[in-house]
């Protein structure tokens, strides 16, 4: 079994003890050990050949005798007892918004519900509203779950399948009959959510090249098989039912980069750079760049047959083995594929004023990150080190301070004894910085949590909307402008409060937010942790036009979290954000004297 699998099992066995009520650090531990694994950049078959199961962060004695048995046997003896007494299915049921352990559990006993078309149809039948505990706003609350599972369950959030496509791309690379690969689609467009895999490879051996494929053990089933072209179904991710969709191109080393630039897409784009090539007598498809020769102007909006090779025997063949061809062809410079969804990219373009788009590398610090004083699972100390690792200047811890006993909030007495520590460290630190700081909830009504003589002895005070989301949308616009309008909070962060294919946005006008945050000079954050992405890259490109600065933070709660990081920098770069936009790609000297502006 591979990481992904075992990951998968063992959320599984935590969602069935969560449903039966057994307890929570038990249930906890499970679930921390699964995204541990997830996360692991070596095989987990590796690790147990070197009996290192247990250096695995929430890996004991008895997670890794289930991961042994596993390994050994291809099955666990903890699940197949679990499932004995509660249906596996239950914890499907458990992705809808709304619903959790409890509920789920309570469902099942009274109801016997253990699909959604049954829990739907029970909603339809409005006996839930009758019973104690759960009324007229639980169901609906229930059904508008079901709906948002609905609407995502076919859609894998970028984060969750980027780590197995990087590793199925750099597994197929080292095969000697594979020349060039690359991953397209939304994919390489970095959406927030992935659809479906699109792999694009030339080799001298195509039928080896597919036979190859289809038996890696990544693959749970093959749909489609032909000559250079295969369509399958991968192993599914952790905690989803479908895996995800997956097809394999062999082309022609001539035909790459033309495939790749059609493959990649946008469709929308793609139908614009086509329409430029036929105003010039060209034709561009999937198979290269080719001069119509002796042949009328086909004008933009005639009929075409781009999406097959074309019959037309007086074409002359000008490019196509390289992308830029495309770009080349039709007299633009190379388009980036992040903002290639014809929202203004070829017209930037045309007038050579394309964004030099921000990159990872320019990077200096991370300014939201979590230690083990709040809900962390690192010290202080260990976090620095990493980051230091990374070439980072500089780094903020922000912990929480909120009325959330859950996370386990700084107070006004803990605040500073964290920062006393944090000057502690930072005098044993050579060439790198720890910013004090804290995430601090905003009050419904728009105060800050923490009184403002706490907050004026923190570096970095980050605010942001942890609970009461559905207010009205004048409401939440009102409490969100209140906090940010506060001369002590430099960072609001992830100011839409969405979690992806889980929690839609909370109803607010992010025109308005914007618009204040630049009048308060108040940062506003790009949160790289992949279920958030929060701003979104049209948001993100709206505080761009209007002179917002931006920062972009892991929001890490582990040292592995810290390389969400590249999640961030694509969503920034999907919203056209270059260097100068962002605070955290400032020298530490240059980020002291810039942090004072707003106070």
């Amino acid at each position: 079994m591979d990481n992904l699998e075992i990951a998968n099992i063992l959320n599984q066995i935590a969602d069935l003890m969560d449903i039966k009520g057994e307890n929570t650090f038990k249930i906890n531990a499970y679930r921390k050990a699964a995204r541990a694994i997830e996360e692991l950049a070596e095989n987990i078959n590796e690790i147990y050949s070197k009996d290192k199961l247990k250096e695995i962060p929430g890996v004991g004695e008895s997670i890794a005798e289930d991961i042994k048995e596993l390994i050994e046997k291809g099955k666990c003896q903890r699940l197949k007892s679990l499932k004995e007494k509660i249906p596996a299915k239950l914890s499907e049921l458990m992705d809808i918004k709304g619903l959790g352990p409890k509920k789920v559990a309570f469902l099942y006993k009274k109801f016997k519900i253990t699909t959604v078309p049954q829990l739907k149809k029970l909603i339809g039948s409005h006996k839930l509203k009758k019973l104690f505990g759960w009324g007229e706003k639980s169901e609906q609350n229930i059904l508008e779950g079901i709906n948002l599972y609905k609407r995502f369950k076919e859609r894998f959030p970028l984060g969750q399948i980027y780590p197995y496509a990087i590793a199925l791309k750099e597994k197929l690379k080292k095969m000697p009959f594979v020349e060039q690969i690359e991953i397209c689609g939304s994919f390489r467009r970095r959406k927030e959510t992935i659809g479906d895999l699109d792999i694009l490879v030339t080799s001298k051996n195509p039928k080896k090249m597919i036979d190859f494929f289809v038996n890696l053990p990544e693959i749970e089933k093959v749909n489609a098989k032909g000559a250079t072209k295969v369509n399958v179904i991968l192993k599914q991710g952790a905690r989803r039912q479908n895996g995800v969709e997956a097809d394999l191109r062999v082309v022609k080393p001539e035909n790459f980069g033309a495939a790749l630039h059609y493959f990649t897409g946008s469709k929308s784009h793609n139908i614009q750079i086509r329409k430029m090539g036929m105003e010039r007598r060209l034709r561009i498809n999937e198979y290269g760049v080719f001069k119509i020769k002796n042949h009328p102007v086909i004008r933009p909006g005639a009929p075409s047959n781009d999406g097959a090779k074309s019959k037309i025997k007086n074409l002359l063949r000008i490019g196509g083995r390289e992308e830029k061809d495309i770009f080349r062809a039709v007299g633009l410079p190379f388009i980036p594929p992040e903002i290639r969804e014809n929202e203004g990219e070829i017209e930037a373009a045309q007038k050579n004023n394309l964004p030099h788009l921000i990159k990872e590398k320019d990077i200096k610090g991370d300014l939201h990150l979590h230690s083990n004083w709040s809900d962390g699972e690192n010290s202080i100390l260990e976090i620095a080190k990493t980051c230091q690792k990374r070439g980072y200047q500089y780094m903020a811890i922000t912990d929480h301070s909120s009325p959330l006993g859950i996370i386990n909030g700084l107070n006004p007495s803990r605040i500073l004894k964290q920062i006393e520590t944090i000057k502690k460290i930072n005098k044993k630190l050579r060439n790198f910085y720890i910013f004090s700081g804290i995430e601090v909830d905003i009050n419904k009504d728009g105060s800050i949590f923490l009184p403002n003589k706490i907050l004026k002895k923190i570096d970095l005070v980050v605010a942001g909307v942890h609970s009461s989301f559905r207010l009205s949308k004048e409401q939440m616009t009102k409490r969100v402008i209140k906090a940010i309008q506060n001369l002590n909070v430099d960072i609001l962060a992830h100011p839409t409060g969405r979690l992806i294919n889980k929690r839609e946005p909370y109803e607010i006008d992010i025109s308005a937010i914007i618009k204040e945050a630049q009048r308060t000079k108040t940062i506003l954050e790009i949160n790289a942790f992949w279920s958030r992405l929060d701003l979104n890259a049209p948001n993100a490109r709206l505080a761009k036009e209007n002179e917002v600065k931006l920062v972009i933070s892991t929001d890490a709660h582990s040292l592995n979290h810290l390389n969400y990081l590249t999640f961030g920098v694509d969503t920034a770069r999907r919203g056209w954000i270059e260097k100068k936009d962002v605070i955290n790609t400032l020298s530490l000297n240059e980020l002291l004297k810039f942090l004072k502006r707003k106070g």
